[in-house]
């Protein structure tokens, strides 16, 4: 294992040393670092266009890559505990995001995400496919509330923007190396260079590997929950013109983990008749849980400066393949064990004119393209559950679907803006799928939905703007890839109404940003495992109001403070008939014929965050010192209010120092310092109330250097 190690930093540094000569070659030598005592503006794309945070009247999350390490914020699962109504679960293999109670529990590999995931504005359809680490990032933007009007996908949560770095001129070099407990290494590399005046590239490559795990399979004798993922991404920056932009991007990711096997919660009989709790991180299954995904995606972006417009054009495609396999019942006897291969491939088109002139009236028109196919090929059952003869299923949905969307703020009286923005989605679903080798009949599901936004904001000072919006956004229907030949499930609607305010006080030194909000969500899809296969249904309709606050203040030169908090009240107001499971399948099956008025899955009542960074500035250079801490009020994991997530509070800190040149760093980390165990993902089911925990303490040392 060790001489692995060494074996990966060598062919790093072997890596590193072209550009390292490239880097140092240039006589450019950075700027002095100044500290400033003022909040820095934030751009963001919450409206797919550069606009600064407190411009926008939408509720959105900016957090920087400086922000995100000083953190520990390294993955789209640990966004959590900056983001406050943002909970990231696992199901299964996919890291599935709820956002103010909106979220989906299914897992299938055509079943969308309802908090959209975009990648420099590429849209990620395969929800396996979201767990990733963060590489050569610039910034993450957490838009909340339905987005029915702009964004490609509609999206009755939000959306997770993932915004990397473009490549650069002069050429750059930066590089990390890390090592922390459970063996694991990590090692990053990001160069940028300019080949010609109007050509630059970069690269990015990251490795992670955890070489011990937190707990083990007593059973089987093996380690559990650790991984391994390898990921690279190129782009390209060509300027023919000053009229023209065009940026082709590529990348390519690997994971392997065995992070999410299933454990019986504390108590809980099994089918054997039997306890199996033997710690949070521990099984004893009777085979061994694994995901292995890789994906491959290219885009390219062109942008034209036209008289009168901009021009912008998307191509995109994306492939990811995996191979989910797990013990269903967790248990030593082997009851039921699932075998899933999954594949997606999607094309996307995007065409975008937007107005050039930004005065009096802004205008954006568009048109998507979305032509998708997701499969088992095959998902395989096995076990005394299923009989003497494993259980083969394929199951293949193919969805074409087109938008046209226009949006256009007006203004309207001095200082008082007008927005409204309408789209119209056409889509087409076909569902092939077989049981062996017997063919069923193709299903159709078609639908044509109108979605919008309106919005009036107004500033009542230059520091202070007020607004009020209502939107309506979409979740995309489907159907259930492993039951064969069912009809399938409508689209869930949302409706939002939200006011808030965004203001920046005392001197820019303080930044406090809030809204309130009302949802009515009607065709609530839920999904549940019935007969060893999943069925969704829009069985549900629901109502959640809240209350978000995000906090960003300078109170000493030096020192930055954050503070975000969201309150959440969530209810069924109609929910017939819906599928629950006794803690124990030993028990008798409880019976409910509705759960009208119970508390919405996944809705933390109070979250919020509070974090520190304090800066001293040496003549060995700049130290930093950076805390965290995140609470999560606790929710139910099932429409029953029986199965419920504890509250718990996390606490993240790092230390770190950088030479005056800014060219080497040095910092020690920890996340969850209080070692807290908490769920990651709780699954009531008729096996029992199975569980996944959370990571436990982990803590470390990364070293970085940097050339320019």
């Amino acid at each position: 294992m060790q001489m692995n190690k060494v074996r990966k930093i060598v062919a790093l540094t072997a890596f590193t040393l072209p550009l390292l000569t490239q880097a140092q070659s240039g006589d450019a030598m950075p700027e002095e670092r100044g500290l400033s005592a003022r909040l820095e503006e934030i751009v963001v794309t919450a409206q797919r266009r550069a606009q600064s945070l407190q411009d926008v009247p939408i509720t959105v999350n900016a957090i920087t890559a400086e922000s995100l390490e000083g953190k520990g914020i390294s993955s789209v699962t640990s966004l959590s505990s900056v983001v406050p109504g943002l909970d990231v679960p696992m199901v299964g293999s996919v890291a599935s995001p709820y956002l103010r109670g909106i979220g989906s529990n299914a897992a299938d590999p055509n079943n969308e995400p309802s908090v959209a995931m975009y990648v420099d504005g590429i849209y990620i359809a395969a929800p396996f496919a979201n767990m990733f680490t963060f590489n050569n990032i610039e910034r993450v933007e957490v838009l909340k509330g339905p987005q029915g009007t702009l964004f490609g996908r509609n999206a009755t949560g939000g959306v997770i923007q993932i915004v990397t770095r473009e490549p650069e001129h002069e050429a750059a070099l930066e590089t990390s190396l890390g090592y922390a407990n459970y063996d694991t290494f990590n090692a990053n590399v990001y160069g940028t260079t300019g080949l010609s005046e109007n050509l630059a590239v970069d690269l990015a490559i990251q490795h992670r590997e955890q070489g011990s795990g937190w707990g083990s399979n007593i059973n089987l004798g093996t380690d559990l929950y650790k991984d391994r993922e390898y990921s690279a991404r190129s782009k390209m920056l060509y300027t023919p013109t000053d009229q023209t932009k065009i940026i082709a991007a590529i990348d390519y990711t690997e994971n392997n983990t065995n992070k999410g096997d299933y454990h019986l919660a504390p108590g809980i009989v099994g089918l054997d008749g039997e306890k199996h709790y033997f710690g949070s991180h521990n099984t004893d299954t009777n085979h061994r849980y694994s995901v292995k995904a890789r994906a491959v995606g290219g885009s390219i972006r062109v942008e034209q400066e036209l008289p009168f417009a901009t021009l912008v054009s998307m191509t995109a495609y994306r492939e990811n393949k995996g191979v989910y396999s797990f013990d269903a019942d967790a248990t030593p006897i082997d009851f039921v064990t699932a075998i899933l291969n999954q594949k997606v491939t999607s094309w996307t088109q995007e065409l975008q004119l937007m107005d050039a002139t930004h005065e009096k009236v802004e205008w954006m028109a568009g048109l998507f393209y979305f032509d998708n196919t997701a499969k088992y090929d095959p998902g395989s059952l096995s076990g005394l559950a299923i009989g003497p003869d494993p259980l083969v299923l394929f199951g293949t949905q193919k969805t074409k679907s087109w938008s046209l969307y226009g949006q256009s703020t007006v203004e309207v009286a001095p200082d008082t803006r007008l927005t409204g923005g309408i789209r119209y989605t056409n889509e087409e679903q076909t569902f092939d799928s077989a049981v062996g080798s017997m063919r069923l009949p193709q299903e159709e599901n078609d639908f044509e939905k109108m979605t919008w936004r309106l919005a009036v904001d107004h500033n009542l000072t230059s520091d202070l703007m007020v607004y009020a919006s209502y939107n309506r956004g979409i979740k995309s229907g489907g159907f259930d890839l492993l039951s064969p030949g069912n009809t399938g499930f409508k689209p869930e609607i949302l409706d939002a109404y939200e006011i808030g305010f965004k203001s920046e006080l005392f001197e820019s030194t303080l930044r406090i940003n809030a809204s309130v909000f009302y949802y009515d969500y009607e065709d609530m899809q839920v999904t549940s495992i019935e007969h060893n296969t999943t069925f969704t249904a829009n069985a549900a309709g629901a109502r959640i109001r809240g209350l978000d606050v995000d906090i960003l203040a300078i109170p000493l030169e030096n020192l930055t403070l954050t503070a975000g908090l969201a309150y959440l009240n969530g209810e069924y107001n109609d929910f017939p008939n819906p599928v629950v499971y006794p803690a124990s399948p030993s028990e008798p099956m409880p019976v409910i014929a509705d759960a009208k008025g119970n508390e919405t899955i996944r809705t933390p009542e109070i979250t919020g965050n509070l974090g520190v960074e304090y800066r001293l500035p040496t003549r060995v250079g700049l130290f930093t010192l950076a805390g965290n801490m995140s609470y999560n009020d606790g929710f139910y994991w099932a429409p029953d209010e029986r199965y419920r997530q504890k509250p718990y509070t996390l606490v993240n800190a790092s230390i770190g120092w950088r030479s005056d040149n800014d060219r080497f760093g040095v910092s020690l980390w920890g996340q969850n310092l209080t070692d807290k165990s908490y769920l990651m993902q709780g699954v009531p089911s008729a096996y029992g109330d199975l569980a996944v925990m959370a990571a436990p303490r982990t803590y470390g040392i990364t070293v970085s250097t940097k050339f320019y």
